[in-house]
């Protein structure tokens, strides 16, 4: 009897504890204000210095279709994709080439042979140069979301946002080669951090792969069989870095091996340097619809910078003021 006296004791003295935190939690929010006073208010960084843009929009393309996709620049031509269809425009708007495909694609990559890849959510096809569709590759899995495809020295690099992964394909015949994870160093727990379905992958000109860790705000540069090289990151509200739960959402690269990203939530459009500093803004937030889309970006060799916006269906091109 006395044991459970004492538990009756104990529980009553829980629940007042908890009942005196309660009124002071709900007293000092009332002091405050409503809602959550360390939440982020992306209104004050909207507004971008002038001086620190360095681009201009010159012209843009209207698409003709309800989900634009994907974008990806090469041969001198763009690459769309969007719906279920594949089209292929110059870069002032004329179509080339439109062919239906089997479902939404997720994400492209033309290769100077003219063959190209087509991601759907878990799995690849590739399109010869007039869209015939020449290969299926393996099915990764029901828990994957590709999000984008890359090539370097035969193979091609699949992010896998779903499992938080990076799949490795021979181009030569689309065999499966391994999958990594992103994990820094021996024993670690933590690899890719991927909350939500934008997770990017790029090679710049100098044949380096490099990978966006969103969940991180970081750039990490790997080998052809997955080993980490060097990363650099930068979480910041301000304009110089990176915010949000998994930006930034799209990554391309300037010839002299700029890195080019767009963000969501906070829209906008940003070069920075190879060493991670920021050099430009391309496009401010002012230029995107309000908690908008990340656009698709891709780059010519010209270092023209090509934004799928996916909000207003159209391409966006921005190219440097004072260029030629």
């Amino acid at each position: 009897m006395k044991e459970k006296g004492l538990y009756i004791f104990l529980a009553s003295l829980a629940v007042a504890i908890a009942a005196i935190i309660v009124a002071d939690f709900s007293s000092g929010t009332a002091e405050k204000g409503q809602g959550n006073p360390y939440a982020l208010n992306i209104e004050e960084y909207k507004s971008v210095d002038p001086a620190l843009i360095h681009y201009r929009e010159v012209r843009n393309i209207r698409l003709q279709c309800e989900h634009p996709k994907a974008i990806a620049y090469a041969n001198g031509r763009l690459y769309l994709g969007a719906d279920s269809f594949l089209q292929t425009i110059t870069p002032d708007g004329r179509e080339i080439l439109k062919v239906s495909l089997p479902a939404s694609p997720q994400c492209l990559y033309p290769s100077v042979d003219g063959n190209i890849y087509v991601a759907f959510r878990s799995h690849i096809e590739v399109l010869g140069p007039t869209g015939k569709p020449s290969a299926r590759w393996e099915h990764m899995g029901e828990q994957s979301v590709i999000t984008s495809i890359a090539v370097k020295d035969g193979i091609l690099f699949a992010a896998d946002a779903g499992q938080r992964r990076i799949a490795r394909f021979s181009v030569a015949d689309g065999q499966l080669m391994g999958y990594f994870e992103g994990k820094r160093g021996k024993g670690a727990f933590q690899g890719f951090v991927v909350p939500s379905p934008t997770f990017d992958v790029a090679v710049n000109s100098d044949g380096e792969l490099w990978a966006v860790n969103p969940g991180n705000h970081s750039f990490e540069q790997y080998t052809n069989d997955g080993a980490l090289r060097t990363y650099w990151e930068n979480l910041s509200q301000t304009i110089e870095g990176f915010t949000g739960c998994c930006n930034p959402a799209h990554l391309a690269f300037l010839p002299d091996g700029s890195f080019v990203t767009s963000e969501k939530r906070l829209v906008r459009i940003k070069v920075h340097r190879p060493s991670g500093e920021l050099a430009s803004v391309v496009a401010p937030p002012e230029k995107f619809e309000d908690n908008g889309k990340a656009p698709d970006i891709a780059v010519s060799p010209e270092g023209i910078i090509y934004a799928l916006d996916l909000d207003r269906k159209m391409v966006r091109v921005f190219e440097k003021i004072g260029a030629s």
